[in-house]
């Protein structure tokens, strides 16, 4: 029998129990002893429940303190409390085997954070969020009597995080939920360990990147490259850019740095705001680059976007136009590095019939020879070889040849058929200069063209950039000019 049983027994047991009866002095001695002894568990026991939070202030002690909890209210509202390593999940949502499913993600998604942001998995072990998941947007009632929605929080129309908290309503489909509380928890992440967000569309351009996710059998993926809009149901960001590309609401790359923070009361500047980062982040000429900005979060805005554009130098002319080809195509599964403009392989120099010969890759996109042409000059172009442009299965490949084929088509033309476009490097703006890259000239097995811009050639297979990786092989074409 432990100590503290038998101190109870000697002090509340019937007087009559000559085992563990107790004089009245020595039983008012033994009261006292019992009552400081039951505080202080108490208080050692709540300290053990908080130990989060102190580890929390060594993590970032810049960061103040969270509201208080009262967890009887809590229960007598009716909201539930699901606890994780990471996270305090406090719901009204019925469903419990999803409201587990998003604690297991948020915590899986923490070890990812730190692999992404540099950090060591142990730095964060004492890290812990507490969010509200809230069913209905216009009721949220059971919350406001819980006390767990502050006098001073915003309208907000989706997620808010601020400090330790954050706050979501369910979404439709259980897809767009999960990358909400993953956004949000983003931001948690970065303001700890990064002791800042960076400007607005850093912010919150690295919260969708990171929202972005897959979710198979209990495991998470995080930032994931979606292959099609069925794997992020209601996320809708591609079909957004798709929609405002070629109209005033389209964003160069200068205008997704000057997003203001105002501006994400609209849901279309998280759609560029994504697009941006996705593109810095596989770049060939950003990525590294953009692996270096968690170091500048911290800073203000402006101070930000000027050491980033330093640190982009002379490439940003050339990111302009790669840019517009990207956003022109995007597609669900979009392979910048593929997508971007890449030098085409000369096979020899000026041939002897004055023929120019050019290996184009089927793996790529647009090429650029080093063959400049001018406005109204012909040219003849023959091409040859067999290449894969896709597969029914790893024993089905689908070969083809330069004039393309009609098992399925990119664009109204057939897929793999050669292309010609100019790239006018002259041209005062990266619009103008991709112009003849956004419509570009069908050639197929042979074709004769006027060039109808100055420029340099460049040629392509015609498929889009987001279905390039299972492509193999390449096409011989060869230049001839005319009188």
């Amino acid at each position: 029998m432990t100590f503290i049983r038998k101190l109870y027994l000697m002090t509340f047991a019937n007087p009559m129990n000559k085992t563990y009866s107790l004089a009245p002095p020595q039983r008012l001695v033994c009261k006292a002893a019992i009552g400081i002894l039951i505080a202080t568990l108490s208080a050692n026991f709540a300290l053990g429940q908080d130990d989060w939070r102190s580890g929390m202030k060594k993590i970032n002690p810049q960061v103040s303190d969270t509201f208080e909890i009262d967890d009887t209210l809590v229960k007598a509202a009716g909201i539930q409390k699901v606890s994780g390593t990471h996270i305090d999940l406090y719901t009204d949502v019925r469903d419990e085997q999803r409201i587990k499913e998003l604690v297991t993600a948020f915590d899986q998604a923490v070890s990812q954070w730190c692999t992404f942001f540099g950090l060591s998995v142990e730095s964060a072990e004492l890290w812990k969020m507490r969010a509200f998941l809230i069913a209905d947007r216009a009721n949220p009632v059971q919350f406001q009597r819980a006390g767990l929605m502050p006098a001073d929080l915003p309208d907000f129309k989706a997620g808010f995080q601020r400090r330790h908290n954050f706050w979501l309503y369910l979404q439709p489909g259980t897809y767009y939920t999960r990358h909400l509380l993953l956004h949000e928890g983003t931001h948690g992440f970065m303001l700890w360990f990064l002791s800042g967000h960076g400007p607005a569309w850093y912010s919150e351009g690295m919260a969708e990147l990171l929202g972005v996710h897959q979710w198979n059998n209990n495991r998470l993926q995080l930032n994931h490259r979606l292959r099609n809009r069925d794997e992020a149901e209601y996320w809708g960001r591609v079909k957004r850019i798709r929609d405002e590309r070629n109209t005033e609401n389209e964003l160069d790359l200068e205008d997704i740095l000057n997003i203001p923070s105002a501006g994400f009361n609209n849901v279309r500047y998280y759609a560029w705001a994504w697009a941006g980062c996705e593109f810095f982040q596989n770049h060939p000429k950003t990525k590294q680059i953009f692996s270096k900005l968690p170091e500048l979060a911290k800073l203000d805005e402006d101070r930000f976007n000027r050491e980033f554009l330093d640190l982009l130098g002379n490439n940003l002319e050339e990111l302009k136009r790669d840019w517009l080809l990207f956003i022109n195509e995007i597609d669900y599964g979009y392979s910048v590095p593929r997508g971007c403009l890449s030098k085409a392989s000369s096979l020899g120099s000026q041939l002897n019939s004055g023929q120019i010969k050019f290996r184009i890759s089927a793996e790529r996109s647009w090429q650029v020879t080093e063959q400049n042409v001018q406005q109204g000059e012909r040219f003849r172009i023959k091409s040859s070889g067999e290449y894969v442009v896709g597969q029914s299965n790893p024993q089905t490949p689908w070969k083809c040849q330069p004039n393309g084929i009609t098992i399925q088509y990119h664009r109204g033309r057939p897929l793999g058929r050669l292309q010609a476009g100019i790239l006018d490097l002259n041209a005062k703006t990266a619009e103008q200069q991709v112009k003849g890259l956004l419509n570009p000239l069908d050639i197929g097995l042979s074709g004769v063209i006027s060039a109808p811009t100055s420029g340099v050639l460049c040629f392509r297979i015609n498929e889009s950039p987001a279905f390039l990786d299972d492509n193999q092989g390449a096409l011989e074409v060869v230049l001839e000019k005319l009188e």
